[in-house]
């Protein structure tokens, strides 16, 4: 009998031993699967940094490279040069402004290929590097309230003050400029019929027979200064002519504006006698005349 009650419960505590074991075994297991799981977790996070981490660093390479090729484009481009090849002369710099003309095949005067326009365009090259700061513009006559005002660059483009019309030129100034303003041609990518014909225009009239007559230089000078001007003109009324002809016509028409000139300027500076003046005075003066008459008897 007790030997029978002695294997029960060893039976029941192998049981419940069996039991615990299993629970513990099986809580381990969930144990395990939860480390598992978080490892993996904490290794997928790890990856996904990773792979986070070289997007940034190749849209960081990419933003650079941008940038890098951003600022090559406002680079001056290099360019190759022969070693020992040196230049006899520094090249006349032309000014910005006769620069944007003549790339837009506009008029521009011809002072603006002369050494003083030179000189300008280098001090103004100077300013532009020295300076990179912006301006208000407001039109002229326009009220600055309630008006839109541009931002203009202070070192934008602009006409020169200092500039001269083409009929105040010299007829030495006229061909001191010309050999610039002919090279200046090939900004406007100008085709070689009206290159030639730029040139034949001064060659012709350095040549004229006109030139070795008295004022012939005024004359010429006058005369070059209607031309190119009126041929601009044509070409805005798409209707061109050969500018290389010397117009005989104009041509009288210069000399004669060359001789009235010179008979005003000798006009202004003639002088009557005192006597003569007071007389054209006196005879001219209505108060006088007024006063005379009432002396009269």
């Amino acid at each position: 009998m007790q030997t029978r009650l002695k294997s029960t419960n060893e039976l029941a505590v192998q049981r419940l031993k069996d039991q615990w074991e299993a629970h513990v075994g099986g809580l381990r297991t969930q144990y395990q699967a939860q480390l598992q799981e978080a490892e993996a977790l904490r290794e997928q996070r790890r990856q996904e940094a990773v792979e986070a981490e070289k997007l940034a660093e190749a849209d960081r390479l990419e933003k650079e490279k941008e940038l890098s090729k951003e600022t090559e484009k406002k680079r001056l481009p290099i360019y190759s040069f022969q070693k020992g090849l040196g230049v006899d002369s520094i090249p006349l710099q032309l000014h910005p402004y006769a620069k944007k003309m003549m790339t837009a095949r506009k008029y521009v005067p011809l002072w603006y290929f002369l050494p003083d326009a030179a000189a300008e365009a280098r001090e103004r090259s100077k300013e532009s590097l020295d300076t990179n700061h912006l301006q208000f513009a407001v039109e002229e006559g326009d009220p600055l309230a309630g008006s839109t005002v541009p931002l203009v660059g202070s070192h934008s483009v602009r006409a020169s003050p200092n500039a001269i019309p083409d009929s105040q030129l010299s007829w030495p100034q006229v061909m001191r400029a010309k050999s610039a303003f002919l090279n200046a041609l090939q900004l406007g990518a100008w085709p070689d019929t009206f290159i030639v014909m730029f040139a034949s225009f001064y060659s012709n009239m350095d040549m004229h027979r006109k030139l070795q007559e008295q004022d012939g230089d005024r004359v010429m000078a006058h005369y070059h200064a209607e031309m190119r001007l009126a041929w601009y003109d044509a070409m805005e009324r798409k209707d061109p002519f050969d500018l290389s002809i010397i117009s005989e016509g104009v041509l009288r028409e210069s000399r004669l504006q060359i001789v009235k000139q010179k008979q005003e300027k000798s006009l202004k500076g003639m002088s009557f006698p005192p006597t003569l003046r007071d007389c054209t005075y006196l005879m001219a003066s209505p108060r006088l005349h007024n006063n005379n008459s009432s002396t009269t008897p």
